[in-house]
């Protein structure tokens, strides 16, 4: 039915997309399949130079050559989008009186919580300027042995996502029972409301980029014309961490302002990664005939997190001396944030989408107007998320592992057919 009414419309979907709510005024935006608050726009500016010189000393007695460069970034975001109120359901048949236990709890707040969209906003985001150095050494050891030294200054950008202004509330609300401090129920019902309090999920258009700092050595020994054995140590100090926070921010909609608890990212903290790799690689070219197209790869890398943890978590949102910081509901009492800030609260956790350990071995073959590859891709358990958006809490991936088979014919100079199974 979502599909029909989307042809009917003149829309297209491309990925099995449905259509939620359309029942609902104001729901789907005109010329798209999706509510107005999941529509923003994201202008991205930025705008690089680069320079680099190289030299080279080749007569000393470990000949030496390199370069040296400057990278110049600036980079600003703007973004457009909405924030997305909550929706007080009445039905008056069901309970004539809850409109009236709302106000009474919080006045003003079925105009604030009308499930509006709100009004359309733009956020200019700070404007970042950086000039980045790079230095690169390769020293000429023997003919079959070459060390190379590299030091440089990298940013990592946000993702569109993260940067979005799109901001979307909850209402929650805390019943008076009949029997307080016994468990609701048919026998235990609800008589009025006793607290009102709102809390979200934000995005920030004034992330800035994470900056770090990169060390690497690297060790080649080419043992034979077609055959190698690297070794590598890396070092990357890492600056302005995108952290997932809790934030209060004052929200008006429809001539009423509340104080929102919103989680969102936001640049804190700092730390390092460090490790080795380690690459062999060979064609076995020495073998008779078509046993020279024979050859192996393996690669295994292994990497360390330095006080990258997020101890914090999301945590208790504090005030700028560090105290715990306190909201009040409408009626003066403190909501009670050691409580609902530390719900599947976990601390410790590293940066998302680093395994500790991976390895990967390739079986090669190329020979004549033939080549085939056997591939095995292996890496050890990992973060993929410290809260997920269902169950509010990590996502891990297991210890994971892919084969991979490649086959291609030449046919000539111009074509080559090949298949890849996976």
């Amino acid at each position: 039915a979502a599909i029909d009414y989307m042809k009917a419309e003149g829309l297209t979907c491309t990925s099995g997309c449905a259509i939620s709510q359309r029942d609902l005024p104001n729901r789907i935006a005109d010329g798209s399949p999706f509510a107005p608050h999941q529509i923003s726009t994201v202008n991205e500016e930025r705008t690089e130079a680069y320079i680099r010189a190289d030299f080279a000393f080749d007569d000393l007695s470990v000949p030496i050559k390199g370069n040296f460069g400057l990278r110049h970034v600036e980079y600003q975001l703007a973004s457009t989008g909405f924030t997305n109120f909550p929706k007080i359901t009445l039905d008056p048949a069901a309970n004539p009186d809850l409109g009236d236990w709302y106000e009474a709890a919080d006045p003003g707040v079925l105009a604030f919580a009308n499930g509006a969209s709100g009004e359309k906003t733009t956020v200019e985001g700070k404007k970042f300027t950086k000039v980045l150095p790079s230095l690169n050494l390769t020293f000429g050891l023997r003919e079959d042995l070459i060390a190379r030294l590299g030091i440089s200054e990298g940013l990592y950008f946000p993702t569109l996502t993260d940067a979005r202004n799109n901001q979307v509330i909850y209402i929650n609300k805390v019943d008076r029972l009949t029997n307080p401090g016994q468990p609701a129920g048919p026998t235990n019902p609800a008589v009025g409301i006793e607290n009102v309090y709102f809390n979200g999920q934000s995005r920030n258009p004034n992330l800035q980029p994470e900056e770090s700092v990169n060390f690497d050595a690297t060790l080649e020994w080419y043992f034979a014309t077609a055959g190698s054995l690297t070794g590598s140590l890396f070092y990357k100090d890492i600056d302005n961490l995108f952290r997932e926070r809790y934030f209060f921010d004052t929200v008006t909609n429809n001539g009423q302002s509340r104080t929102v608890s919103f989680s969102g990212p936001t640049n804190e903290g700092s730390g390092a990664l460090q490790g080795l790799e380690l690459s062999y690689s060979q064609f076995f070219d020495m073998l008779p005939g078509a046993w020279s197209g024979l050859g192996v790869q393996v690669n295994y890398t292994h990497i360390e997190q330095d006080d990258l943890n997020d101890d914090q978590g999301l945590g208790c949102a504090q005030t700028e001396n560090g105290a715990p910081l306190t909201i009040l509901y409408p009626n003066g009492n403190p909501i009670d944030l050691g409580i609902r800030n530390t719900f599947r609260n976990f601390s410790g956790l590293g940066l998302p989408g680093f395994s500790e350990d991976s390895f990967n071995i390739v079986g090669m073959y190329e020979y004549g107007d033939y080549s085939t590859r056997l591939a095995y891709n292996w890496r050890s358990e990992y973060l993929v998320t410290s809260r997920d958006g269902n169950d509010i809490a990590p996502i891990y991936s297991k210890d994971t592992g892919y084969l991979d088979e490649s086959f291609g014919y030449k046919i000539n100079d111009a074509i080559k057919v090949g298949v890849e199974i996976s």
